[in-house]
């Protein structure tokens, strides 16, 4: 288990939950590839797919006016959704793309009764995703409370993937303009 230090001195525990603990769901998961750029989830979709990332990057984009904004890059052993979508039943402004060439289990939303009807470990398992869901939010959100130097140096922790990201898809994930970016880089 990997615990990381947050603000102030709490402690957030962190495990990536292997693929062998979902083998009892494999009837469930749908095992899809997608390509670099392909789109998972569009903004004029309804989320009906909560995805384990196998392997890959995939990444959310928030559509404001004609442009998209990287607000999140999800990297291995990550569970991806809108949701917000999936849980209201309704379109958002958020799309999921892969970022990068991809291996990704998914479990459609019709599912989730046959789900919580399965045995204790199955249940088990689904608590521990949705504690790791919390806490990846956590980390994510939280980054917008530090400074601009301070979210850089962050964004560089709890991204296994960062080497990947491009400048203008961190300055969305980071909330910072470009110049910032170029600045704070030319600092580390």
């Amino acid at each position: 288990m990997e615990s990381q230090k947050m603000g102030k001195g709490t402690i957030i525990s962190q495990a990536p939950i292997p693929i062998e603990e979902y083998m009892e769901l494999l009837p469930y998961f749908n095992v899809k590839s997608y390509r670099k750029n392909e789109i998972l989830k569009g903004y004029h979709e309804v989320e009906i797919h909560r995805r384990y990332l196998i392997s890959g990057t995939l990444a959310m984009f928030e559509k404001q006016q004609e442009t998209r904004i990287c607000r999140r890059i999800y990297s291995k052993s990550c569970l991806v959704c809108d949701f917000e979508s999936y849980a209201n039943e309704r379109l958002t402004d958020f799309s999921i793309m892969a970022y990068t060439d991809c291996l990704v289990c998914e479990i459609p939303k019709e599912l989730d009764a046959a789900i919580l009807e399965s045995p204790p470990t199955i249940i088990k398992l689904i608590l521990r995703l949705s504690h790791q869901v919390v806490v990846q939010n956590l980390e994510w959100t939280s980054i917008l409370w530090l400074s601009p130097k301070a979210r850089y140096r962050r964004l560089h922790q709890i991204c296994p993937d960062f080497a990947l990201i491009k400048i203008k898809d961190i300055c969305g994930i980071l909330n910072l303009p470009e110049r910032t970016l170029h600045r704070l880089r030319g600092k580390s």
